[in-house]
């Protein structure tokens, strides 16, 4: 290389910012690759090493070149091998694709390429007063995959509050596919209840759920509002749970959502709330998830902790203790009790 040339690399090499734009941008085209690979299929095809050929074969590929795109891309940014013919999965996070655990990142990835991203690149025209986006009705199964990674700590906060009581009559509120319910029993034989949620197709997966897991005598599913009870949803409950349904409440409504709750609430009962709270500059995700919410219609921004416990003691509520589930983050679980 000549000497002017390499000076010019070496002054382009000083521009400010380059380095770490160079490196956001590396990794913006590892998760659009492992996207592609999800969605063509490819990662799933390279559970065992396979030839072009058979790439082409498997994948119904009518357009190879893109298929050799793709495949160079991946051998790129290290997340495929190629060797004797054959390429196979090499990066951590393209093997970590693979089984239960692997569809929740999968999903993460997913919808941050589609859905999320809608939200940075309409900012500047929302923000301007252009409609909001209307992709929530679509999102539902890609969010109810990414969620289970924090079920978990849910899970752990929810045990704490439910195990050992002998009188355990509860009421999950946007109950998805009632894997909460499952767990209620399971950490206290003593319960029965109901669950409710607004997306029917969600309900019917639910009652399915409950009939495969032996609890249909347990617990009812509900299809409906909580703000306007269908029939057969009446209380006095032991324990509500409210696990990452607050945003998909307006904030004009959110008062409301809490006295009803509370007038559900048996004298000794426990309101649950668990979900990411407002980021206040701390917290990547629950920021992100925030500018999401507040970019789609039938979202809400995320409550601020401080304000969702003055709205509960406004309520009525004066028996509040607060838990931080996940380190670092605002992902807070709160319970409340009138008596």
């Amino acid at each position: 290389m000549k000497l002017r040339y390499l000076l010019t690399v070496l002054r382009t090499m000083k521009i400010p910012g380059l380095f770490p734009i160079m490196r956001d941008w590396r990794a913006y085209v590892r998760m659009h690759f492992i996207y592609a690979g999800i969605e063509s299929g490819l990662l799933g095809a390279l559970s065992t090493p396979s030839s072009r050929y058979d790439l082409i074969r498997q994948l119904h590929v009518k357009r190879p070149e893109i298929l050799d795109a793709l495949l160079d891309v991946g051998l790129s940014v290290k997340e495929l091998a190629y060797k004797d013919g054959k390429y196979s999965k090499k990066g951590k996070r393209t093997k970590a694709m693979t089984g239960i655990q692997g569809d929740m990142l999968a999903a993460m990835i997913q919808a941050n390429i589609t859905y999320y991203s809608s939200a940075y690149r309409n900012a500047a025209d929302r923000m301007r007063g252009a409609p909001l986006g209307d992709e929530l009705h679509k999102m539902g199964g890609l969010v109810a995959r990414f969620s289970k990674i924090g079920e978990p700590l849910i899970r752990e906060f929810m045990t704490t509050i439910v195990a050992g009581k002998k009188s355990m009559r509860v009421l999950d509120v946007g109950c998805g596919s009632g894997v909460f319910l499952q767990s209620i029993y399971n950490a206290n034989q003593n319960a029965t209840g109901l669950g409710i949620d607004i997306d029917e197709e969600v309900v019917e997966q639910a009652k399915q759920n409950m009939e495969a897991w032996g609890l249909s005598d347990k617990f009812g599913i509900l299809a409906g509002d909580i703000l306007s009870p269908p029939a057969g949803l009446r209380g006095p409950f032991d324990f509500i749970s409210l696990f990452n349904i607050i945003y998909y409440c307006p904030s004009d409504e959110r008062s409301e959502l809490i006295g009803k709750l509370g007038s559900m609430l048996s004298p000794d009962g426990t309101l649950a709330v668990a979900m990411h709270f407002q980021s206040k500059g701390q917290d990547p995700g629950a920021a992100n998830l925030n500018m999401v919410n507040c970019s789609l219609k039938g979202l809400a921004p995320l409550p601020d902790l401080d304000s969702l416990t003055v709205e509960l003691r406004k309520k009525g509520f004066n028996r509040i203790t607060t838990q931080r589930l996940m380190p670092g983050s605002t992902f807070w679980g709160v319970s409340a009790g009138i008596a």
